[in-house]
C-alpha cells in the first residue's frame, strides 16, 4: 500500500509539474522585454569589453550616465546558454529552472504538513507565483530564496550539519552579481539568527544542557551570517553594490507596470490580471491562518514565517513584480499553520483524503482555468512554445539588409531588442532601463519628444534622427500620438511594419532608394493623405 501511495503522489506530482509549466511555456516577443540586452550584456562581458558595468553603455543620449549593472552576472549565464541552444535553449533553461525553485518550496510545504495539503496549497498558488513568465535575472533570486530557505530550514530541523551554512557567503557572491534581490540573502539568514536567539533567550527549561549543543550552532549561524554580509561586497562596484538595492528608485523616472501596487493597478481598470484579486484573496487566508493559529494554538506561532509573510506580503502589495515570491513562501507558511490549526483532525481516514483531495483539486484547477485562461497557451495572448515568436526578428534583418543608418529614435520597449540586434554599429535613444537615464530625460525629453511637437523638431535638430524605430504596440498616450503624427508627416516615410515593430525613415537622399521601394500607403494605416 506504501508503494502504491509512493506511486500515486509522484504522478500527482508531476501533474503538478505539468500544470506550472502550461503558464511558463510561451514563445517570447524580444520587442517588449529585457532578455536581448542580457545577452548582449553577456556578450560584451566575455569580449572583455567591462564598460557595459558602470556606464550608460548603449545609448548615444546620456552615455555618461553611471550605471550600476547588478544583474551583469545573469547576462553571462543567458549568453553562454544562447550560444549553445539560442532563444529555445533560453526558455527551456527558464522552465526546468522554475521547476525546481517550485519544487524547493513545495517539499518544505509537504514536510511542515502533509503531501494532499502541499498538493492542493500548490493548485491555488501556482498562478501567482507564475505571475513573472518572462526570462529574467529574477530568476536567480527566485533559486536562491529557495536554496537559502531550505537549506536554513533544514538546518534548524537539525538534518543539515552546521558545516553547510558556510558554502551560505559562496552562494552570496553568485547572488549578489546576477540579481539585486540579493540583500534578502543576509536577511533570511538574520531571520533564522533572531528566531533561534529568541528561543534560547526564552527558553526556562533544561537551559543548562543546551548550552552545549545551542550556542555553538547559533555561533555557526552568525559567523556565517557575518560572511555572508562581506560577501555583498564583492561586487565590480563594492559597498556602491552592496547597497543599490535601496538608491535604485531614487532616479528612476520611467513608470513600468511590474513596479505598481495592487491599490494603483486596480484603480486603472484598463489592465486585466486575475492575479490581483489571488493576491488579495491569498493575503487574507494567510492573515486569517495566523489568526486562528493564535487562537488554536499559540505556542506554535512561527515568528519566521509571520515576519516572512509580513515582508513578501507588503512587497507583493507595493509591486506586483513580487507576486512570485510571495506566493511560493505563501505555501510552506500556509502548509505549517494549517497543520498547527488542524492538528490531529488533519489525519483523516484515507478514503477521505483521497475523495477530498480529488473534488478539491478539481475544483481549483477548473476555476484557475478558467480565471487565467489568457496567461496559458490554451489562450490567444502567448503563442505556446519554446525560443521566439515566429517573425520576431524580420524588423532587425530589414534594418541591416537595407543597411539602414542612425541616429535612431526608439521607444522605451524596443530597446532591448535594438541592442541585441544592432550593437555595436548602432546606439539606442534609449531602453528599458529607468534608472539608466535620468528622471529629468524621460520627463523632459523621451515623453516630451512624443507629446510636443515643438520638443520633437528641436531634439531632431540636435540628434539629427535617420530612422524612428517603435515597437508600436506600446500602449502610452504618448506612444499612440507620436505614431499618429508620424504617419502624417510629410517629413517621414514608414518602410518597415509587421506584428511587432514599425520603421520610419526621414525623407532624404540617403533614404531615398529604400523609401521609394518599401513606402507603406497611409491607407494602410486607416488614414488619408
Amino acid at each position: 500500500m506504501a508503494d502504491k501511495n509512493k506511486g500515486l503522489q509522484i504522478l500527482i506530482l508531476i501533474l503538478l509539474l505539468a500544470w506550472y509549466g502550461l503558464f511558463l511555456i510561451h514563445k517570447v516577443d524580444l520587442t517588449v522585454v529585457d532578455l536581448g540586452r542580457h545577452v548582449k550584456n553577456g556578450q560584451v562581458i566575455l569580449n572583455g569589453d567591462f564598460g557595459v558595468l558602470d556606464s550608460n553603455f548603449y545609448s548615444y543620449t546620456q552615455p555618461d550616465y553611471p550605471v550600476v549593472n547588478h544583474h551583469w552576472g545573469s547576462g553571462v549565464i543567458f549568453y553562454f546558454i544562447w550560444g549553445m541552444a539560442g532563444f529555445a535553449g533560453l526558455s527551456l533553461f527558464y522552465l526546468l529552472f522554475s521547476l525546481v525553485i517550485f519544487y524547493f518550496f513545495f517539499r518544505i510545504a509537504q514536510k511542515e504538513s502533509n503531501f494532499s495539503i502541499a498538493v492542493l496549497l500548490s493548485a491555488l498558488l501556482i498562478p501567482l507565483i507564475a505571475q513573472r513568465t518572462e526570462i529574467r535575472p529574477e530568476i536567480f533570486s527566485y533559486f536562491f530564496l529557495g536554496l537559502f530557505f531550505w537549506m536554513l530550514w533544514h538546518w534548524q530541523q537539525g538534518r543539515l550539519k552546521d558545516k553547510w551554512l558556510f558554502i551560505l557567503p559562496v552562494l552570496q557572491i553568485i547572488w549578489l552579481n546576477t540579481h539585486i534581490y540579493f540583500i534578502f540573502g543576509p536577511a533570511l539568514i538574520g531571520l533564522f539568527f533572531v528566531e533561534e536567539l529568541g528561543k534560547l533567550l526564552f527558553q526556562k527549561v533544561e537551559i543548562n544542557a543546551l548550552k552545549k549543543q545551542i550556542p555553538k550552532s547559533l555561533k555557526n549561524l552568525g559567523f556565517a551570517l557575518g560572511l555572508t554580509i562581506i560577501a555583498t561586497l564583492a561586487s565590480p562596484f563594492g559597498f556602491k553594490g552592496a547597497i543599490y538595492p535601496f538608491n535604485i528608485f531614487r532616479e528612476y523616472g520611467y513608470k513600468i507596470i511590474e513596479n505598481q501596487s495592487v491599490w494603483f493597478l486596480e484603480g486603472l481598470r484598463i489592465i486585466s490580471n486575475p492575479n490581483l484579486k489571488l493576491y488579495q484573496i491569498v493575503f487574507a487566508v494567510l492573515v486569517l491562518s495566523f489568526i486562528m493559529l493564535l487562537i488554536r494554538n499559540a505556542k506554535a506561532f512561527s515568528f519566521k514565517y509571520f515576519v516572512l509573510a509580513a515582508v513578501w506580503g507588503s512587497l507583493g502589495w507595493l509591486a506586483i513584480r513580487n507576486f512570485t515570491a510571495f506566493g511560493l513562501f505563501a505555501l510552506p507558511i500556509l502548509g505549517y499553520n494549517l497543520k498547527q490549526i488542524l492538528g490531529k483532525n488533519l489525519k483523516l481516514k484515507s478514503i477521505d483524503v483521497k475523495l477530498t483531495f480529488g473534488f478539491l483539486t478539481l475544483f481549483i484547477l477548473i476555476v484557475t482555468l478558467f480565471t487565467h485562461y489568457q496567461r496559458l497557451p490554451l489562450g490567444v495572448v502567448r503563442e505556446f512554445g519554446l525560443g521566439l515568436e515566429p517573425g520576431n526578428n524580420q524588423s532587425a534583418l530589414f534594418f541591416k539588409e537595407q543597411d539602414i543608418q542612425g541616429p535612431i529614435f526608439n521607444n522605451y520597449d524596443i530597446g532591448g531588442y535594438l541592442i541585441f540586434y544592432l550593437h555595436p554599429e548602432q546606439k539606442v535613444f534609449n531602453d528599458n532601463r529607468p534608472e539608466a537615464y535620468s528622471v529629468s530625460f524621460f520627463e523632459d525629453i523621451y515623453i516630451a519628444s512624443q507629446n510636443n511637437p515643438e520638443v520633437w523638431q528641436a531634439q531632431d535638430q540636435i540628434h539629427n534622427f535617420n530612422v524612428i524605430y517603435f515597437a508600436y504596440h506600446d500602449a502610452t498616450p504618448w506612444a499612440q500620438k507620436f505614431l499618429i503624427e508620424r504617419v502624417t508627416d510629410d517629413a517621414w516615410a514608414p518602410v518597415f511594419a509587421d506584428d511587432y515593430a514599425i520603421i520610419f525613415l526621414k525623407r532624404n537622399d540617403l533614404n531615398q532608394s529604400i523609401i521609394e521601394k518599401y513606402e507603406i500607403p497611409r491607407n494602410r494605416f486607416g488614414l488619408k493623405r
